[in-house]
C-alpha cells in the first residue's frame, strides 16, 4: 500500500495522533486515508486544550477551566491514556513548554494573567511548582486583565517569548541560571490581542512572525540578544487573511500559528471569519529582504480551527486541523515539501459528532481544540 507524495511513492505508515476536545482526551491512528480512534479519557468539566508529550510514554495536559496539570502514561501503542498524577498551578493554563532539555516546563496561564515555571522528573514526569510570575503592568482596558496565551523557547534556547493578548504585549523570560524573569517586553497598539507566534532563522538572523487574535495581523518581527533580553525590531505588518479578507471582519478572530522546520512556510489559522467554513491561510518566508509574503488560503474543513500541527515526518507532508466546530472537527491535508502548499482536498476528515463527548453532544462547538502527531 503507498502514498503519493512529492517526492515520489512512499510507504505509508500508521500515525499516532493525540487530540483534546472537552471532557476528553482522545488517541487515534492516521494510515494515510482515514482516521481511527484507538483510545478515549474522559472527566467531565475538563477542558485539555493544549498538551505536551515525551517519549516513550509521558503525557502532560492543561485544563483550562482549572488550575490542574495532568499527567498520563500511554500504552507501547501510544494509545489509552491512563491518568497518573495530578499537579495544581495556576488557573486558566492554555500552553505548555519545555526548556531546552525538558527539565524544566513553562506553563501560559490566560485565565489568571500568571506564568508557572515547573521542575520535571526526568523519569516519572512529575512536576515541582518552581516559580509563578504575576504579569507585570497595565491590561488593555477593554481585555481588563493580562492574558499570556503561549510560552515558546527561542533559537537560542534561553528565552520564553509570551504573546499577552490581554496586555497587547510580547514578553521575554529568561531562563538563565533559572533566575526565571522577565527581563524585556515588545509593545504593540491597543486591541492587538497577540496571541501565537513562531520563529524563523536566516543565517545568524533570528525573526518572530506573530499572529494576533484581536486585529487580525501578521507581524515579523527582527529579533537581536542585547545582553540578557530580546529587542524586537517590526519590519512588516499584514492582514492573516492575506488577500482573501473574511466575510464578517468585526467577529473574526485569528488562532494557531506554525512555522515549518524548514523556516520558510508559516501557516496561521483563521476562526469566526463568517464564511462557510474557516480557514488556513499560508505565507512564505523570503530571507533574502526579510518578509512573509502571502501565498494563499485554504478551508479548514470546519468552523473555529483554534489549534493545528504538521506531521513528524521530515517533509512534514500533512496538516493535521482541529475544528471545534462545523462538520469535520479533524481534518487531514495534504503538504508539499517543494511548495509549502496546502492541497484543499482533505487526504482524510472525522466528522465533528464522532469526536464530542456525549455530554456535551447537544451543544455546538465542543470539537477538537488540539491535534498533535507522537
Amino acid at each position: 500500500m503507498t502514498r503519493d507524495d512529492d517526492a515520489g511513492c512512499a510507504a505509508v505508515q500508521t500515525r499516532k495522533l493525540i487530540i483534546g476536545t472537552p471532557f476528553q482526551i482522545l488517541t487515534a491512528d492516521f494510515d494515510g486515508s482515514k482516521f481511527s480512534i484507538t483510545g478515549n479519557h474522559t472527566a467531565e468539566g475538563t477542558a485539555p486544550s493544549w498538551m505536551i508529550y515525551k517519549d516513550p510514554s509521558l503525557l502532560w495536559a492543561v485544563n483550562e477551566n482549572a488550575n490542574d496539570i495532568d499527567l498520563f502514561t500511554l500504552d507501547s501503542s501510544k494509545t489509552n491514556p491512563s491518568p497518573k498524577s495530578t499537579f495544581q498551578g495556576s488557573p486558566g493554563v492554555v500552553f505548555l513548554e519545555f526548556n531546552k532539555d525538558k527539565s524544566r516546563m513553562v506553563g501560559a496561564a490566560y485565565g489568571s494573567g500568571k506564568i508557572d515555571v515547573w521542575d520535571v522528573d526526568s523519569v516519572s514526569g512529575s512536576l515541582k511548582l518552581r516559580k509563578t510570575i504575576t504579569v507585570p503592568g497595565t491590561p488593555n482596558p477593554a481585555q481588563g486583565a493580562h492574558h499570556p496565551h503561549q510560552a515558546l523557547l527561542d533559537p537560542t534556547g534561553r528565552f520564553f517569548v509570551i504573546p499577552n493578548l490581554g496586555g497587547d504585549t510580547v514578553l521575554v523570560l529568561d531562563s538563565e541560571s533559572d533566575k526565571w524573569e522577565i527581563t524585556g517586553n515588545a509593545t504593540l497598539p491597543t486591541g492587538t490581542g497577540p496571541r501565537h507566534g513562531g520563529f524563523l532563522s536566516a543565517g545568524d538572523k533570528h525573526y518572530y512572525a506573530l499572529a494576533s487574535e484581536l486585529s487580525n495581523q501578521l507581524f515579523l518581527f527582527e529579533l537581536s540578544y542585547p545582553g540578557n533580553t530580546i529587542a524586537f525590531k517590526q519590519v512588516q505588518a499584514q492582514s492573516t487573511y492575506g488577500t482573501s479578507p473574511p466575510a464578517n471582519a468585526s467577529s473574526a478572530a485569528a488562532g494557531e500559528l506554525v512555522v515549518a522546520s524548514n523556516q520558510r512556510d508559516v501557516y496561521v489559522s483563521n476562526r469566526v471569519s463568517g464564511n462557510a467554513t474557516d480557514s488556513i491561510a499560508h505565507f512564505v518566508f523570503a530571507d533574502s529582504h526579510g518578509s512573509l509574503d502571502y501565498e494563499g488560503t485554504i478551508s479548514s474543513g470546519g468552523l473555529r480551527p483554534r489549534m493545528f500541527s504538521l506531521s513528524t515526518d521530515d517533509a512534514q507532508s500533512l496538516a493535521f486541523v482541529a475544528n471545534q466546530g462545523g462538520e469535520s472537527g479533524l481534518v487531514a491535508f495534504k503538504r508539499s515539501a517543494e511548495s509549502g502548499t496546502l492541497d484543499p482536498t482533505p487526504v482524510a476528515s472525522m466528522p465533528s459528532a464522532a469526536l464530542v463527548a456525549p455530554l456535551l453532544a447537544a451543544t455546538d462547538l465542543n470539537g477538537p481544540q488540539f491535534v498533535l502527531e507522537i
